[in-house]
């Protein structure tokens, strides 16, 4: 250990200036090597929405060697007569890995990672928050492993946040397809014959130079469909749609971008924008038309993606955050997302983080309109009543 330090990068231009150092760390962290933890997607994230926020990138180095990387970033939450200083993972939107660690330095980066957080947040009421770290993240069973014994002065908090369902790919489409209940398959079936008995169904994937327009169909699209149940969608923000944009175009420079639409007589009716990385589909965002929700032309665009990656030889079909009924009519597997956070012992910090807490919720409420938030509740209750009758957790 006493050649094992934590360099600290605050500056995004030196963020900028370690792609050579990330890239050569990213390839030998096995299977926590996340398309979110890319730099490219951390880095543009950064560009779109670290304003207001102060970058906390750790290095941690052995000699003159990196041999971890720990992406936070600080954040000040204001609430009345208080503040919050929350360390967070940089991009972490649908899940987080919290670093890139190789197994081979596990331990010494995680016990070095441990220290410094104690001696930080020792100084400072600093709570350490991870949102959605996945139940297999090499580094949360680190944490657990050396915590109790390392961090003595630290409390390490987790719980369940969500589920993350995803399909394991056998070797053929048939295999899969039969693993399917047979009143699911005969869904299927029929939605498709009804769909290609009145239109030309096709699936197509956007070229290079059609990606922009591509894009605003597909904003477009999803746009329309909350709009329809009163919910303002995530591309009603300008700034969203960029990022969007940005990424889709150095993704597919580098073959890593999913974007696929389903027509109907060449009429878009559906669109999936997601990434394909280390042998993995990541279902990101769906759009479909509402006109066609007869044809259930978002589950039929599904299942051709799905056949699609088991040609391709793809491992796993990643739906991602979201514990949503309809997932659960392709799988019943699904990932845990767990919340940790991590921060000083003692009444008053555990006060203080459960405030944070309360504040966190109350801030996620007020974004929401009375009939944004009325229309939200109702789409729980149907995914509750759902869930109920299918016998999964909630």
């Amino acid at each position: 250990m006493s050649n094992t330090s934590i360099r600290v990068i605050t500056e995004p231009e030196e963020f900028a200036t370690l792609k050579e150092v990330w890239n050569r760390l990213l390839p030998q962290c096995a299977d926590d090597s996340s398309i979110y933890l890319t730099h490219e997607w951390l880095s543009t994230w950064w560009k779109y929405f670290g304003y207001g926020k102060k970058l906390h990138l750790l290095l941690i180095e052995k000699g003159l060697q990196v041999i971890g990387v720990v992406p936070l970033m600080e954040v000040e939450y204001r609430a009345p007569l208080h503040r919050f200083h929350v360390l967070e993972t940089v991009g972490s939107v649908n899940c987080n890995y919290i670093g890139l660690i190789p197994p081979e330095n596990g331990d010494e980066t995680v016990t070095a990672l441990l220290t410094y957080l104690e001696d930080q947040l020792n100084k400072s009421r600093l709570v350490l928050r991870l949102v959605m770290v996945p139940e297999d993240s090499k580094i949360l069973a680190l944490m657990r492993k050396h915590g109790s014994m390392l961090a003595k002065n630290l409390r390490i908090d987790e719980k369940v946040n969500t589920l993350a369902p995803y399909v394991p790919l056998p070797a053929t489409w048939d295999d899969y397809f039969l693993s399917l209940s047979q009143n699911r398959r005969a869904i299927l079936r029929r939605a498709l014959r009804s769909l290609e008995k009145e239109h030309k169904v096709e699936l197509k994937e956007y070229p290079p130079g059609c990606l922009e327009a591509g894009l605003n169909e597909f904003f477009e699209l999803h746009q329309q469909r909350w709009q329809s149940i009163n919910i303002r969608g995530v591309f009603s923000s300008a700034q969203m749609r960029e990022f969007y944009l940005d990424i889709a175009n150095q993704f597919q420079q580098k073959n890593w971008l999913h974007f696929s639409c389903l027509t109907a007589d060449n009429e878009v009716v559906s669109a999936v924008y997601g990434f394909v990385y280390n042998n993995k589909l990541y279902c990101t965002t769906a759009a479909r038309d509402i006109r066609y929700s007869k044809y259930s032309v978002g589950h039929i665009h599904q299942m051709f993606l799905i056949k699609q990656a088991i040609s391709k030889g793809l491992r796993e079909y990643d739906f991602l955050k979201g514990d949503e009924p309809y997932k659960f009519h392709w799988t019943k597997s699904a990932r845990k997302y767990f919340q940790v956070a991590v921060f000083k012992k003692g009444p008053y910090l555990s006060l203080h983080f459960k405030l944070l807490q309360l504040w966190s919720r109350l801030q996620t409420i007020r974004q929401y309109s009375v009939r944004e938030l009325y229309s939200r509740y109702l789409i729980r209750r149907r995914e509750r009543k759902e869930k109920k009758s299918a016998g999964l957790e909630c």
